[in-house]
């Protein structure tokens, strides 16, 4: 095992300035010689991308290979809550809410400009599937099990109280309500991607994202390397690790699948792993009537919880949907029918908002990566993950391989502890001369955007203005970009002293600016368009799916990279392309259309 970066190359068509790559450098692509790794790592989601830091904050060499971008699967389409999973206590599943509960108050500490406390009105209905009681005694149990919390205790209302409270409420046979705490990310597509840049920023870790996994290489019974593909350029690779992770999420069983056959049964012998489902949310405006708070509610026509919750400033996210998924998962999507159930069970609880499909901004799906069992309605699936070494399947042994089945955004810092611990022994890894792996270090460690921040509201007041007169910049500019970069902010401003065009607003739409662009290709690893829009400033989340500021973007990144006019045009194209193959389009497939 060595520090990788006393060498840092840079693969083709990736931007010199991120340190993309971390290996050997050589001037032909066939001729590189990539260091043997002790872990390689599949998939760059929230799991993946959590795994490759806490490996390589204990001195292990890794190389993680995601083969879209940080993020952008499973992650990327959540409720975007960190939660303990109340209805888990319907289960009976209290050490996964312990557990969550105890994640969920790390990650307000640790990241406190990604997650942010999140009050939730919670009504009781007469007829309803859980009674006005059982919800105060799950209320009790819920704050019992996070005693030691930052977050404020529950609150039980009667009727009449909780009606004032929530006066666009609908009263029709409500027997009354509680208020509880828990927190929301915004953004959780960038806790994924500070997860990387801290990886990468120990010296141990190469991160690589559209880079696919095609192939297992094989010694003596046991995988010893893998074969991807950079999908920018088609160009294929062989690199050696001591043991693979696969935390491909959704995609996990076509990884294994692809294991060598010759020790195995067939492919198709292969017991599934997954039993993923599809979830379904939509944004609409923010409307006169509609609650300051988010809203816990238990739908009429199915008696599945869903939630109202304020997203952004000017918007309201509702979800989420779980139904059974076994189809392409690069094109997972959700229904109109879903839509109108979501927007028809909205209207009950909150009569005057009378929402229609004209009022959906655009939807949103994602497939969750639960493990395959049976069961009679999909939300009673387990949200627990679980850890497999292939080499202990006594009906398709595999050495040299870990997958790590399910899991929930909510606690994956401890499922990646928890991961690395096991591919260390499943593995028999070691430091330099033999010294023994150390414990996971990621516990009360701050991802690289929470470094120094007590409380994001004190730490907005001592900068805000300071920064406003230095770099001539909108203090609601800075403020933003606090939200997003938390104490890493000023790195972003301080590209202005390159170029002050770079302060100008990619768009009317929102406060992003240019600088954005450059920081998120240099310092987040961005290589296209559509990861810049989607994953690193939010600008497809606009009411306009981005198109004010996409060909702005587009021409910063060429400006960056060197890219030609045809190159500007196909990265344009791919964006508007896949958001419309993703997203269920209302108002933004005409903003789409017209562009």
């Amino acid at each position: 095992m060595t520090n990788l970066n006393n060498d840092p190359p840079i693969l083709p068509n990736r931007c010199p300035k991120s340190c993309q790559i971390i290996g050997p450098s050589a001037e032909s692509t066939e001729t590189i010689q990539w260091p043997v790794y002790d872990l390689i790592v599949i998939g760059g989601g929230i799991n993946g991308t959590g795994i490759a830091r806490d490996a390589a904050l204990r001195g292990l060499s890794v190389l993680m290979l995601e083969k879209n971008d940080f993020g952008s699967g499973t992650s990327a389409y959540s409720s975007r809550l960190i939660h303990g999973g109340l209805r888990y206590l319907a289960n009976l599943e209290l050490d996964l809410v312990y557990e969550s509960l105890a994640e969920r108050e790390l990650l307000l500490k640790n990241a406190p400009h990604l997650v942010r406390p999140l009050a939730l009105g919670l009504p009781a209905y007469r007829g309803g599937k859980t009674p006005f009681w059982m919800i105060e005694l799950g209320m009790w149990m819920y704050d019992a099990l996070s005693v030691f919390k930052s977050l404020p205790w529950h609150r039980m209302f009667s009727a009449a109280a909780f009606a004032e409270r929530y006066p666009s409420l609908s009263q029709r046979n409500l027997q009354g309500g509680t208020v509880y705490y828990d927190a929301q990310v915004e953004f959780p597509e960038l806790i994924c991607v500070e997860n990387a840049m801290a990886a990468k920023a120990t010296g141990y870790a190469s991160m690589l994202n559209h880079a696919q996994v095609v192939d297992f290489e094989l010694k003596n019974g046991r995988i010893t390397g893998v074969e991807f593909e950079d999908t920018l350029t088609g160009q294929r690779y062989q690199v050696q690790g001591k043991g693979v992770i696969n935390a491909a999420g959704p995609w996990l069983d076509q990884v294994i699948a692809l294991t060598p056959m010759d020790t195995v049964r067939p492919a198709s012998t292969l017991r599934p792993r997954i039993g993923g489902t599809l979830g379904t949310h939509i944004v609409i405006p923010r409307f006169a009537s509609g609650p300051d708070t988010a809203l816990y509610v238990e739908a009429e026509s199915d008696g599945r919880p869903f939630f109202i919750i304020p997203w952004r400033k000017d918007f309201y996210l509702i979800g989420t949907t779980d139904l059974p998924f076994t189809g392409d998962l690069d094109q997972a999507a959700g229904s109109l029918e879903e839509v109108h159930y979501l927007l028809r069970e909205t209207n009950r609880v909150l009569p005057q908002a009378n929402l229609s499909v004209n009022d959906v901004l655009y939807s949103y799906a994602g497939v969750r990566p639960l493990p395959a069992v049976t069961a009679d309605q999909p939300g009673k699936i387990s949200r627990k993950h679980w850890i497999e070494d292939h080499a202990r399947d006594t009906r398709n042994p595999i050495q040299g391989l870990v997958s790590v089945i399910g899991g929930k955004l909510t606690t994956y810092r401890n499922l990646a502890q928890a991961t690395v611990d096991t591919a260390v022994r499943a593995f028999d890894l070691r430091l330099p001369h033999g010294q023994k792996v150390p414990k996971s270090a990621t516990q009360h460690l701050p991802l690289p955007g929470g470094t120094g921040i007590a409380s994001i509201e004190r730490y907005k007041a001592d900068h805000m203005a300071a920064a406003s007169q230095r770099f001539q910049v909108a203090p609601e500019v800075i403020a933003h970009l606090i939200d997003l970069y938390g104490s890493g902010y000023d790195q972003v401003l301080s590209l202005l002293s390159e170029n002050e065009a770079w302060k100008q607003p990619l768009c009317s739409a929102g406060l992003d600016i240019r600088a954005q662009v450059i920081f998120a290709i240099r310092k987040q690893m961005a290589c296209t368009v559509s990861d810049v829009m989607l994953r690193r400033i939010g600008c497809a989340f606009n009411a306009d799916a981005g198109m004010q500021s996409v060909q702005q973007v587009a021409q910063d990144m060429a400006t960056e990279l060197g890219w030609g006019f045809s190159r500007i045009e196909q990265e344009v194209q791919q964006y508007r392309a896949l958001i419309q193959a993703r997203h269920l389009h209302f108002r933004a497939a005409s903003a789409v259309a017209t562009a």
